[in-house]
């Protein structure tokens, strides 16, 4: 006769069983994981919308730039007809009109008309009036044999006045244009 032994179960434990100690763990790491990839991708599309947002910003920029080119240098041209006719009918007092309308204009610092020998005869601002041209402005402004425009922070824009013969005169402008972006900070 046999006697059965009852069989005894080894139990084996292992090491990747449902311990809840091991579940918490894994939780753990999947968190942290989950996280610094989180945390990547914030730090990505950070920079990848810093780098968009300056290039619209320049985009703006030279757009406004242009416009304000084509705009100024054509308002310039007839400004400058404007103002040859009322030479040619010796009116001085219609050119100061002119003047004074146009000054009223954001963004227009000064116009000037300077005359053949370089002296201003004419200027929004009265104090520059019966000066010599080159002793307070740049003189390559008034050596211009075509409308002429100059992107500093002020504009500078200049326009001879032609007769048929000769030159009666230059037209010069300086108009601070108006940002159409604000600056950007500094702390971006």
């Amino acid at each position: 006769m046999t006697t059965q032994q009852p069989l005894s179960e080894t139990t084996t434990t292992s090491k990747l069983s449902l311990d809840p100690k091991n579940v918490l763990y894994a939780v753990i790491i999947l968190l942290g994981v989950g996280c610094a990839y989180l945390l990547y991708r914030n730090w990505t599309l950070k920079e990848e919308f810093i780098q968009e947002r300056s290039t619209m910003r320049v985009t703006a920029q030279n757009n406004q730039l242009s416009a304000n080119q084509q705009q100024l240098t054509f308002g310039m041209k007839t400004f400058a007809w404007a103002v040859r006719n009322a030479l040619l009918q010796n009116k001085p007092g219609e050119i100061n009109e002119y003047f004074n309308t146009l000054v009223q204009n954001k963004g227009v610092q000064e116009m000037l008309l300077v005359d053949p020998a370089g002296k201003v005869t004419l200027s929004t601002n009265k104090k520059n009036q019966g000066i010599v041209f080159a002793s307070r402005f740049p003189d390559y402004l008034l050596q211009k044999e075509d409308i002429y425009f100059n992107n500093k922070a002020v504009y500078e824009l200049s326009a001879p006045i032609m007769a048929p013969n000769k030159r009666l005169g230059t037209l010069v402008l300086f108009y601070k244009p108006t940002p159409v972006l604000p600056a950007p900070a500094t702390n971006e």
